[in-house]
């Protein structure tokens, strides 16, 4: 074999790899979960986790997985204390951060689940009873955070603010945000010399440095996050303490997850490609890991599965394809010839079910909007929405009659049954979950709608580069994806296309949504 081929042999090998690390943590999530209604807290400890239940709600929820969120959300709904508060995993204290979590993760699913409503305002207020005057938010127990140098610090309480902002203008609840701000000014007060050094285990650190990007505090996160780029290694390691060499899997890519939103995409991948390799067969991964430099014993949960690590490598994984995609906007087309097989496939479908009345048309992972310009010019009669991971991409969609919303074709921001038709072209080969995605297009689509994909053909892989986190796809393998949630699917592989010199290299998806 030639050696241009062994190295493209190797980049498809990585790619499956790559794929196979998502698919395994996704199984994880599966194999523990307690009941269908709760995640295990790790894996010498297999009763349901409150806390992490809560926060992989909106995690869960950008996957695709919104029935499993809905049920983790139903049952923190139902173990709510009379207080307002949540306890551990052992049922023992109320804890403020975990509180907090789980509100973060009831807001995320409201709109499916509106009986959180009251239990979130019922946690908010919980959370707001232990806050000093002068901003100190204090936590009834700290049992489970520790002793001496290495013991949790309250600085994670931050990571509770963004939920109480949330909610205080979901339920017009003002003293929420006020008591919010006051935290935040305390905290940034008396502890600037502790959030931006790091003396934390990396884990709780950037629980601090993610709140408070959520909270708009970028300038504090660049500092503290240029002091961590001078410790990382060649090999994107970063150590668990300050004085250690051992990592802490999660923090990891809570690091990698904080670098890719601040727009640091080359440290945010060392860091994750690191961690990445330290995954389990199982699919999870052990709270810390020794490394080649290793003089000491890694003692944060060496030998357990943590849940929480699952929860942020999905995090990280959103976040890096997110920070990739904005930084790659200028290089996206931004038109397509009608004459184009690929245009001309879209838009058939759209003339199939023209009747009285405009349609609905939606573009999941829009780009610049190249389909959705000719479809205004050339039927102009519906309405156009455009979907896609970049905000910035969308910036080059200047019509007003393109409504457009920031989500991802696992998370489309759309209530079920909105569209006439939906279609995604050259996206569904990045979306990472192929089945929850074709899952997501189907549920916003109307019954006897279409869903209409046109992406590569995984046959001609190794004709031209690609990412490593891209798949393209097998005519039928897809076809049968789509027959899950479609009553008839139909392929064209003979797709003429400008620019494209590869006979072959599209497909045509189209189906009938039950």
């Amino acid at each position: 074999m030639k050696e241009a081929e062994l190295l493209e042999k190797d980049k498809i090998n990585r790619r499956t790899d790559s794929i196979l690390i998502y698919e395994r943590a996704v199984k994880w999530i599966m194999n523990n979960t307690v009941n269908s209604e709760a995640v295990i807290c790790h894996t010498d400890n297999r009763k349901g986790y409150p806390e992490v239940t809560g926060y992989f709600i909106p995690t869960l929820v950008k996957w695709g997985y919104r029935d499993l969120a809905a049920a983790f959300a139903r049952w923190l709904c139902r173990i709510q204390k009379e207080d307002g508060s949540w306890y551990d995993a052992e049922d023992k204290a109320p804890y403020v951060f975990d509180t907090g979590q789980i509100v973060k993760g009831l807001l995320a699913i409201r709109e499916i689940c509106p009986e959180a409503d009251d239990h979130i305002k019922k946690g908010c207020d919980w959370i707001l009873s232990n806050v000093q005057d002068f901003g100190r938010l204090v936590t009834p127990s700290t049992e489970a955070w520790g002793t001496g140098k290495r013991a949790c610090s309250e600085l994670i309480h931050l990571y509770c603010l963004s939920p109480l902002i949330e909610a205080a203008d979901v339920y017009s609840r003002p003293a929420y945000k006020e008591a919010a701000t006051q935290i935040l000014n305390y905290y940034k007060n008396n502890f600037y010399e502790e959030i931006t050094n790091f003396k934390m285990l990396s884990h709780f650190q950037t629980y601090v440095l993610e709140a408070l990007l959520d909270l708009g505090e970028r300038e504090i996160v660049k500092a503290a996050m240029e002091k961590m780029a001078a410790l990382q290694g060649e090999n994107g390691a970063l150590p668990a303490y300050h004085d250690v060499h051992w990592v802490c899997s999660v923090g990891m890519f809570q690091l990698a997850l904080v670098w890719f939103r601040l727009g640091d995409v080359e440290h945010g991948n060392k860091a994750f490609s690191y961690a990445c390799k330290l995954q389990n067969e199982s699919g999870g991964w052990y709270g810390s890991y020794p490394t080649e430099k290793n003089e000491e014993n890694n003692d944060y949960f060496p030998t357990s599965e943590i849940s929480w690590a699952v929860k942020y490598f999905l995090d990280a994984l959103y976040c890096k394809n997110q920070a990739e995609f904005q930084r790659m906007a200028p290089c996206f087309l931004d038109t397509i010839a009608r004459t184009d097989g690929r245009y001309q496939a879209v838009r058939r479908e759209i003339l199939s079910l023209k009747g009285e009345g405009g349609l609905k048309v939606l573009d999941v992972g829009c780009g610049k909007g190249r389909y959705l310009k000719n479809l205004l010019a050339d039927e102009p009669d519906n309405s156009y929405f455009a979907v896609d991971l970049s905000e910035k991409v969308m910036e080059y969609i200047v019509s007003e009659r393109i409504r457009q919303r920031q989500g991802s074709l696992t998370c489309i921001p759309y209530m079920d049954q909105f569209f006439d038709i939906t279609y995604t072209c050259e996206a569904l080969e990045h979306a990472v979950d192929v089945k929850s995605a074709v899952r997501e297009m189907a549920r916003v689509t109307k019954k006897g709608g279409k869903i209409v994909i046109v992406d590569k053909n995984k046959s001609l892989l190794g004709s031209m580069e690609i990412k490593e986190w891209e798949q393209w796809f097998d005519e039928e393998e897809l076809k049968n994806i789509m027959g899950t949630f479609c009553s008839e699917v139909k392929t064209e592989n003979r797709i003429i296309c400008e620019k494209s010199t590869i006979e072959g290299l599209f497909i045509v998806w189209t189906g009938t949504v039950k």
